[in-house]
């Protein structure tokens, strides 16, 4: 039985460097690593509408092709899936249904306070999965924060 990883993967910087860090214990485990991207979440703001979901997926998909390149040459099982859904409820329902072993996110950066009221994803994973979640920094905060 393998050693499942799923990655929440929007692109950013942070997503990248979670990424990475998927690949790099996918190879220690030998393990595969499922790259997911939600496109999911609220369909209007304020009563305003919000980018259509065919755009969304769209996106989705091309974002999701850089990260199955990025991953592939790396010699790591992967599998990309694309989530219609918020992001923090469609990576915890993606684990349960795919018995994953752990779920890396990316981190923004935000402070405590400011994850806490806007509803940081990584803030909501750790404090709702039932395995075990690793948030990894974002490389560019690091840097400015250093």
């Amino acid at each position: 039985m393998s050693f499942t990883i799923i990655v929440g993967y929007d692109g950013s910087s942070g997503a990248q460097a979670a990424l990475d860090e998927a690949v790099e214990l996918a190879q220690r485990v030998s393990g595969e690593v499922v790259v997911a991207y939600a496109y999911g979440g609220p369909r209007t703001y304020s009563g305003a509408p919000l980018t259509p979901r065919s755009t969304l997926k769209k996106l989705g998909e091309s974002t999701l092709a850089e990260a199955i390149e990025h991953t592939r040459q790396a010699g790591v099982a992967v599998e990309p899936v694309l989530v219609n859904d918020s992001v923090a409820p469609g990576l915890l329902d993606l684990a349960h249904e795919r018995q994953a072993d752990l779920i890396v996110v990316g981190s923004h950066g935000e402070s405590a306070i400011s994850g806490m009221l806007l509803g940081s994803t990584a803030y909501r994973l750790v404090h709702l999965a039932t395995r075990p979640v690793v948030v990894v920094p974002d490389p560019k905060r690091a840097r400015k924060a250093a």
